[in-house]
């Protein structure tokens, strides 16, 4: 933290720019995809609140029965609804949780751009450049949840390169699975559109590897980690399609 602590400082101002205009205004954005996403944050909070625990969605969508919330992000929509509950609105919910989401992208841009080698001003300018791009700003304008799973991407460079070098350790390739398995908790769909890009950089690595056979038996061994990590999400799937 002391060696960073001008990249923390210039991302949380970064981060406050980013959401002034609600805390100037007092005021919060629903957004497209805020009707969603916040019934489903709220039916979490309600299930908690009054320990009434169900596949399906109780208190939002009409009381129609809807599965939600097993399908899509389950261990999230919890802690956010954990969070609803401690701070008590939506604005504070909504300042709060912008505010985690926004200073982690930013940071983790940060730590990835040094991962490369890059100059550290530079690579909290990459930071700040991330946070407020195309890519991630949806979660503060439309409540898109895609925008958190983008968000993380960046903490998959030094996994990457470590794919890349051959660097196949078994401590290594669990920090993939485990990465991976954070990044199911956000959005499966993510997961589909991100790992066909690791590929490359599997393919050299495993030529590059010396020992393949304890490199491939650690690179299953993070695969594994993984599909562990993603069955809260992945178990509700097969048992309802």
């Amino acid at each position: 933290m002391r060696k960073n602590k001008v990249a923390i400082a210039v991302i949380g101002l970064a981060t406050l720019l980013m959401i002034s205009p609600l805390l100037l205004n007092h005021q919060a954005l629903y957004g497209v995809d805020g009707p969603f996403q916040y019934s489903r944050i709220y039916e979490a909070a309600m299930q908690l609140k009054n320990h009434n625990f169900s596949f399906m969605n109780l208190y939002t969508f009409q009381q129609a029965g809807r599965i939600v919330n097993s399908l899509y992000s389950p261990l999230v929509a919890v802690l956010c609804g954990i969070l609803l509950l401690l701070v008590g609105n939506w604005f504070r919910f909504q300042i709060i949780s912008l505010f985690i989401a926004y200073f982690l992208c930013g940071y983790f841009m940060h730590k990835a751009a040094l991962k490369l080698r890059l100059p550290r001003k530079l690579a909290i300018g990459l930071g700040v450049i991330f946070l407020s791009s195309n890519a991630v700003y949806g979660f503060l304008f439309g409540i898109m949840w895609r925008s958190l799973a983008v968000a993380l991407l960046p903490i998959f460079i030094g996994p990457i390169l470590d794919l890349y070098h051959g660097d196949w350790t078994l401590a290594k390739m669990m920090k993939l699975g485990l990465f991976v398995g954070i990044m199911g908790q956000f959005q499966i769909l993510t997961i589909g559109l991100f790992l066909p890009f690791l590929v490359p950089f599997f393919i050299h690595g495993l030529w590059q590897s010396r020992e393949k056979l304890l490199s491939s038996l650690n690179f299953l061994a993070g695969v594994l980690l993984a599909l562990v990590l993603s069955l809260n999400a992945l178990i509700p799937m097969l048992e309802v399609y």
